[in-house]
Formats: C-alpha cells, structure tokens, sequence
C-alpha cells in the first residue's frame, strides 16, 4: 500500500496553491505520474470523495498522483474576483505538473479533468510538451453551453444551483464566476485548440445521459489517439457529498488506462522527493494582503488521525488567545459550505483570531476511524474527534477560550459538544436539522424536519383546487399525507407530554430542554442561527419548550434569523448577512472589519 498522501502548499509565483501529494509505494517504477484536475465549485465538493479515491488506488499502483485545488478555489490562495481567473486556473495546472514532476522525478504526466478541470486540463496540456495522455470526465467542450446549463437549471427552481448577480456575475451554488470569468468560460471551445492537448485522450462519458461528446471527432481530424467510453459510476460521483458513491468502474478504468499509457515507456525509479511546505503566509482574503499564515495540521484522535488547516495571525499569537474550531457541513470538506469557512478563517486571522478547520473521522481528508464507513455525518465518533482538537488548541497551541462553529450536522455536533461538557466557551449552532441521532440509526422516510416542511406546504394548498384534482386523479401519495398527519400530531402534542414527564419527574430520553439548561448553567454560551423559515428554529422552540424562552430571557441563549436564505446560503447577499452577524457573534473587534462584500463592489466595477 501506498504511504499516506502528504498536504502541501506549492507553487513558484504568485499565490500559493494547497494540494495533495501521494507518493506510491517506496521503490516504485513508473513512466508517468498523474495530476487531477478539479471540477469547479459545488461539483468539486461533490467529486471531492472519489477523486481522493482516484488519487490513492494509482499511488497503490506505483503511479505518484497530485490533487490540487486552483487559485482562489478550495484551501489555495487568491482571490475569486481577481482578474483573469480563467488564465489563472490554467496556470495552476501547469505548477501542479511542474510539482509533481519535481517531487516524483517522472518525466512526463497524464491529466484527468473532470467537467471544467477536463476543459482547464486540456487548456493546460496544449501548451506544453510533456503531457502523455489526458482523461477527460464529461468534459465541457463549450463553455457557452456550460453557462447556459447552469443558467437553466436555476430557471428550473429545482435547485438553487446558479443565480445571475446585478453586475453580470453568476453564482453556482454559492460558487462565484465574476462576469469577466464568465465571459472568457464562454469563449472556450476546445473543438478549435490549434494542436492536441496529448498523443493519447480517453473521453469518459456521462452515465446518466445518452449523448456522446462531441470533442471527439475534433480530435480525430487533428490526428489525436482518441476514444470514448462510459464507465458506470458518474452520477453516483457527482451527487450531493453526502450521498456520493465513490465509482469503483472509473477507479479502475483509470488506473488500467495509466498502466497501459506508461507500458510502453521507460520507467524508471520514483524519488518521492519533498515538495512544497506545510504552511504559506501574507494570504489574501477579498482581494487584500492579510498578515495571517495557514498551515496544515494531523491531529492524534486515539485510534484515528485528523486532517485539519490552522488560520492565524502571522505574528504569534499571546498565549491564551481565543480560537474558533469550525466543523464539517455535512460531507463538504473542510473548506465549508460555499467555500465559506475559508473565508471566515482568513477574515479572522487577520483581525487576531485563531482559526482551526477539521475534517471529523471519515470526512473530507480525514480517514473513517477502524471498523468504521466513511461519510457518516452523524458518526458517534465526533465528540472525541472534537474533544481531540481542542486538546490540540489548547494544550499544543496554547489558546484560550475555545468557540464551536457548525452548520447542518456540524450545527449539531457543536451543540451536542457543549451538552457533553466538552471545554468550550461558546457553540454556534447554524441550520440544524435534528437536536437528537441515534447512533446507528438509518433516516426515515420522513425525517424530522420535514414534517415540519412538509405540514407547512399541504396546509398552504388545503383551501386550492390543486389538492382535491390530484387526489381524484389518483396522484396524492396518501401514505406520506398519513404520516406527516401522525407525526404532525405527536409532534405538536410533544412538548406538553415533556412538560407533564417532568413535572412527574419522570426520565426523559431525548430531553433538549434539560440539555439547554445543562449547558447555560456551566455558562457556555449557545447562539442559533437560522434562514428565515428554517425548520430548525420551529423545532427549537417546540422540543425546548419554556427552556427556550426562559434562557432567551435570561440571554443564555441567543436565536438570530437571516432573510432571504437557504440551509447553507448558496446567495452571496445571504452569504454576506450571515458573515456580519458571524463576525458580531465571534468577534469583540467586528466593527474594525471591511464590509462583507467589499469583493462584489470591486466585481461590479469590472
């Protein structure tokens, strides 16, 4: 087996870029090495998983692999509304080759791109003559098709996956593409490249649509060795990170593909040299230099080892300075939703704060604990995955209070923390979706927040002929009425049936209001934050009953709600509403601060 991949922070000029390196066996001969090319924005995170996987199965075939995230995306440095982002990303890929060749000592490499690192790899690849085949996933041929997908699909109002901003930018599921990068997207058509991207180009089509690429026939006319497959496991790959299945037909396919690529070559010894450092400093953040350093860390978890990235002021910190720990958003990797805990960590560090990003055991970059799955947002392994990092911060770093971030299930993490007595001075609890999880257990049909969602929708469309139709026709699922009705009832019947439990002092297994009071009579300090209309926040009120309001009261708790947002504020002027308040909640010098959105007026000035 391969060693472990190593973090790195590399690149010759200009900001620097975060990667990872895996180095195959020691004493491997190999032709080529292989440089992964991300998708962009939420796609990345949604792929993120199985190109990790990608990374690691051609490391254990002693082919050396780099995954790599671009300027201004994922944990490198940059800013996304600096100019030229297209030539920017392109370079990104040409450092990656150049490192990797470096570190391995291969004297040619293979790219794979999946969809827009397909295009950026491809770009990459023309331009140089040591690129001995490329892999290209889905591939976006044109980038004014591209744009044009992502533009239908927010008319679709399916998804929140893009919106177009007043000055010409559009957003991608909380991903920004200023109106400048979208321009020179949309003036990418690889069917013109003047000469080909490699000697040898394996296609691998989409698995849930039936069209073939049309870069094909291009590439033979210019005289490519080129084909096409469809290998099962795209869609799969490509679903939301919680739900993402890792595509072992693609895993396999691309490491026989590089296996027959360099069998004809020279091989020759892998040096598995050093490359790049562990931590970089002067990162910008909104486009301005900021005196912060970010370095990667491996945190001891017991039986397992944590991955996280410390953000935190370039001159040392005084001893008992406070820090902010930051948890997974469901399956998203350490960068957080939107990319947003990148942002925060940077925009804090530069106001003194201390920062530290984890990947919990079996999430993100983190390996699964043993005997353990990976990807399991609720794992009851999180509370000494927790516990393990703030050991870290305060023992090693030396900081002081210590301030739990979360949103989704890391909302409830952070919360279930402070119920654990965990040493913290405050969680911040945003968008939870349950206040309770059994370890093990597997999601209803019906899970809890949405029968509060689901009672909302029917009794708005109770007094409108559309419900009746439908259920004439046949249409209504009247089993799925029959429970949200039930659990509507015992729901709303709940906190009176707690309420008479405790007066009889009777025990409660899932009691939030005793947790609540649990946590402010230590006097951690809770703090919730919602979209407006979250279901969280009605759940809040129902399970904690008068605990709510009393500490509310008292101010050992605090609800605030954002407008206009959804569960992980994919709008950048939700976004934006959400980082003020983050900075109030977490920061005695907030006022001191830029405006949140000092980038977006820059954009709009282009």
């Amino acid at each position: 087996m391969a060693p472990e991949p190593q973090p790195i922070y590399f690149g010759a000029d200009g900001p620097r870029l975060f990667g990872w390196l895996h180095h195959p066996v020691p004493g491997s001969l190999a032709g080529i090495g292989l440089v992964i090319c991300n998708p962009f924005g939420f796609e990345e995170v949604c792929a993120h998983r199985s190109l990790r996987h990608i990374a690691r199965a051609a490391a254990d075939a002693g082919i050396p692999a780099l995954r790599f995230d671009y300027e201004g995306c994922g944990n490198s440095a940059g800013d996304e509304f600096a100019a030229d982002t297209l030539g920017r990303w392109t370079r990104s890929v040409h450092e990656a080759i150049d490192g990797l060749r470096r570190a391995s000592g291969v004297s040619q490499v293979c790219l794979l791109g999946v969809r827009l690192g397909a295009t950026l790899a491809a770009l990459a690849a023309a331009q140089r003559d040591d690129v001995a085949g490329l892999i290209a996933v889905a591939p976006v041929v044109r980038g004014r098709a591209y744009l044009r997908e992502l533009t239908m699909l927010a008319q679709t109002g399916a998804t929140p996956v893009a919106a177009a901003g007043g000055d010409g930018s559009t957003e991608s599921a909380g991903f920004l593409l200023t109106r400048e990068t979208g321009e020179a997207i949309g003036s990418v058509d690889l069917r013109s490249l003047p000469r080909s991207p490699a000697p040898r180009v394996l296609i691998v089509e989409r698995d849930d649509v039936a069209s073939t690429s049309e870069w094909l026939p291009a590439l033979e006319r210019i005289g490519t060795d080129v084909a096409a497959v469809r290998w099962n496991g795209y869609a799969g790959m490509m679903e939301d990170p919680q739900r993402t299945v890792v595509p072992q037909a693609i895993v396999r396919g691309v490491v026989e593909k590089l296996q027959a690529w360099q069998s004809g070559g020279t091989l020759r010894l892998v040096t598995n040299q050093p490359v790049g450092q562990s931590a970089m400093t002067g990162q910008g953040v909104d486009g301005a230099p900021m005196a912060v350093r970010e370095a990667s860390l491996s945190i001891d978890a017991g039986s397992s080892t944590l991955f996280g990235i410390l953000t935190s002021p370039a001159a040392a910190s005084p001893p008992g300075a406070p820090a902010v720990l930051m948890l997974n958003s469901g399956s998203v990797h350490l960068i957080g939703p939107n990319r947003l805990w990148v942002r925060l960590a940077r925009r804090w560090a530069a106001q003194g704060m201390t920062v530290l990003r984890i990947d919990l055991s079996g999430i993100g970059d983190s390996p699964a604990r043993p005997g353990q799955e990976e990807n399991v947002v609720y794992s009851a392994s999180a509370k000494a995955d927790i516990a393990a990092a703030l050991a870290h911060l305060k023992t090693t770093l030396g900081a002081g209070d210590c301030h739990l971030l979360g949103l989704c299930s890391g909302g409830y993490h952070a919360l279930k923390a402070a119920v654990a007595g965990l040493d913290v001075a405050s969680s911040v609890v945003i968008n939870p979706l349950t206040y309770f999880w059994q370890d093990g257990a597997t999601p209803s049909d019906v899970k809890e927040y949405e029968v509060v969602e689901l009672t909302a929708k029917y009794r708005s469309k109770l007094m409108t002929a559309e419900p009746w139709l439908r259920l004439v026709r046949g249409d209504l699922h009247l089993r799925l009425i029959a429970e949200v009705g039930l659990r509507r009832v015992a729901t709303a019947a709940a906190p009176y049936l707690i309420e008479a439990a405790r007066w009889l002092h009777w025990p409660l297994k899932h009691d939030l209001a005793r947790e609540l009071r649990s946590v402010a009579q230590r006097r951690v300090g809770l703090h919730f934050v919602f979209a407006a209309g979250a279901p969280g926040l009605r759940m809040l009120r129902q399970q904690g009953g008068r605990a709510t309001a009393e500490l509310l009261a008292r101010g050992a708790l605090s609800i605030d709600a954002v407008a206009a947002a959804d569960h992980t504020f994919t709008r950048r002027d939700a976004r934006e509403r959400l980082v003020t308040l983050l900075d109030g909640l977490l920061l005695p010098t907030a006022d001191a601060l830029p405006a949140p959105d000092a980038g977006a007026a820059r954009s709009a000035s282009r």
